[in-house]
């Protein structure tokens, strides 16, 4: 439109807008022309030339048989035009508004409602913001299983700079937590910095309840952002245009290298994110019409030194799960035990496991911190002594005696089983969940003389730290055999068993 007369209705729209207070710029941005000729036209009419008259247009003889009033009200309560249309007038094969297509009829709808869509351009200062997003499933884009011959597909995950747009993209296999925190961490390391703040959408990944005002925020993704001294910032619910710039640029990126990308065939994640960073070399380099530079000039001249450094050691992702301290005063963490503070016994604690260290929160404080067992370690305790009551006063303690004391009436080989295992060990507290075990689960399901029977066995072997699926054998055992005595074994005659007649 710029370079040409502006029509009467033009005209008058820019003088209107004037007249409610809007600038130059916003009135052009508004109507989609030049800031100059916005000017031009309010100069001429601050000079006292009257805008022209509007001429009356053609209107079709059909618009006058329709009742845009009622049209408009049901637009307003949500129903489609084209909906409007296809139940009032395309039905209609008689009459004056027979064969009116819809073309015409959104076009003289325009004409009586016209509706002018206000989006300014938002500024971001430099190293300030960058938004992070996942492009929507491609049933194409992923890569072949060697092994299986199976095709893998992916997701592509995506990073931006809002002043620059400067812009990384990576695949990955899901839209899992570990997934979005490795690509977060990959990007700041492409960027060559942290920006002040990120922008995600309010996924479970990273949001535990999305709120317009307070979002409730996952614990590991504020720890993250803790990491990399970043802010985040949580979209609106359903506000799209809050992250405009990462779902405008992934779409762009996608089609401008998606022909080049299925062209050949990836065998693994890190050949396709090979290719993906070759590609990604030259979209940064292309000049953009709109700047007349491109992303890579305007990133290294105006924000890469505003970006804040990147942490010394890589970020360690982490799971959180809730444990109940033991009267041990250890937590379970997968087959694994873990020491905590006594004081902190009965508790419920939260855990954060990681792939080298296993932390233990109360009320927001660390309390413990542990080197992790590896996983195909099992049953193994990982014990500080400060984290136990004083190793004089534990025998003591009520629950090792009285858990003795209970066993003691079950019977003597149960409580004397049972003494071994707590007063034997090196600390009295560490098989301390065995004997609970055995004084009140197996003691209700096999009964009193079932496992004094077991016991008996177990304590004439002079077994130590007998384990309770050894017991539970030796007590279900007991069962079969008092319900059916084993019968005398009575020898056939066999041709082919030496007898007292061999020489």
């Amino acid at each position: 439109m710029a370079g040409c007369r502006k029509g009467p209705r033009m005209i008058k729209e820019i003088l209107r807008l004037k007249t409610l207070g809007l600038g130059s710029k916003k009135i052009a941005l508004a109507l989609d022309i030049s800031k100059n000729t916005v000017k031009k036209y309010i100069r001429t009419h601050e000079n006292g030339v009257a805008p022209p008259e509007i001429n009356p247009e053609y209107q079709p003889l059909w618009s006058e048989f329709v009742d845009w009033i009622s049209v408009k009200k049901e637009i307003d309560r949500g129903v489609s035009l084209s909906v409007w249309w296809e139940e009032n007038i395309k039905i209609i094969e008689t009459g004056d508004l027979a064969g009116v297509t819809y073309s015409s009829f959104w076009r003289e709808w325009q004409r009586r409602y016209p509706r002018i869509s206000l989006s300014f351009h938002k500024y971001h200062p430099p190293g300030e913001r960058c938004e992070i997003d996942f492009k929507g499933k491609d049933a194409d884009f992923g890569y072949v299983d060697r092994e299986s011959g199976d095709f893998i597909p992916c997701r592509l995950f995506g990073s931006i700079l809002c002043f620059s747009q400067m812009f990384y993209a990576e695949a990955t296999r899901d839209e899992k937590q570990e997934s979005l925190f490795q690509g977060i961490a990959n990007s700041f390391s492409y960027f060559g910095g942290v920006p002040h703040t990120i922008i995600f959408d309010n996924a479970k990944t990273a949001t535990v309840k999305a709120h317009i005002y307070d979002p409730e925020l996952n614990q590991e993704y504020v720890r993250l952002c803790e990491h990399f001294n970043t802010a985040p910032i949580q979209a609106r619910p359903r506000k799209p245009k809050d992250k405009n710039l990462i779902e405008n640029v992934l779409g762009v990126f996608w089609r401008w290298a998606w022909p080049k990308i299925k062209a050949e065939t990836y065998y693994s994640l890190s050949s396709l994110n090979g290719k993906i960073l070759e590609l990604l070399a030259i979209f940064v380099k292309r000049t953009q019409k709109k700047y007349g530079t491109s992303r890579e000039e305007k990133f290294l001249s105006g924000e890469k030194e505003k970006l804040r450094p990147l942490p010394e050691r890589a970020f360690e992702f982490g799971k959180w799960q809730e444990s109940k301290v033991h009267q041990d005063s250890h937590i379970q963490v997968g087959y694994n035990f873990y020491s905590v503070p006594y004081t902190a016994r009965g508790k419920s604690v939260d855990v954060r496991v990681s792939a080298h260290f296993v932390e233990v929160y109360c009320t927001l404080e660390r309390i413990a911190l542990h080197q992790r067992f590896p996983p195909n370690q099992r049953g193994q305790y990982r014990t500080i002594k400060t984290h136990l009551p004083q190793s004089h006063q534990a025998i003591l303690e009520a629950t090792p005696q009285k858990i003795i004391s209970q066993a003691k009436m079950i019977g003597p080989e149960t409580g004397e089983l049972v003494r071994s295992v707590i007063e034997d060990a090196n600390h009295p507290l560490r098989y301390l969940r065995r004997a609970q075990a055995i004084t009140t689960r197996l003691k209700k399901i096999y009964g009193t003389e079932n496992l004094e029977y077991a016991c008996r066995t177990l304590n004439s072997m002079n077994a130590q730290f007998s384990r309770l699926r050894e017991i539970e054998a030796l007590a279900k055992a007991y069962n079969s055999a008092r319900d059916s005595p084993p019968s005398s074994v009575k020898r056939l005659p066999n041709p082919h068993l030496r007898g007292t007649y061999y020489q």
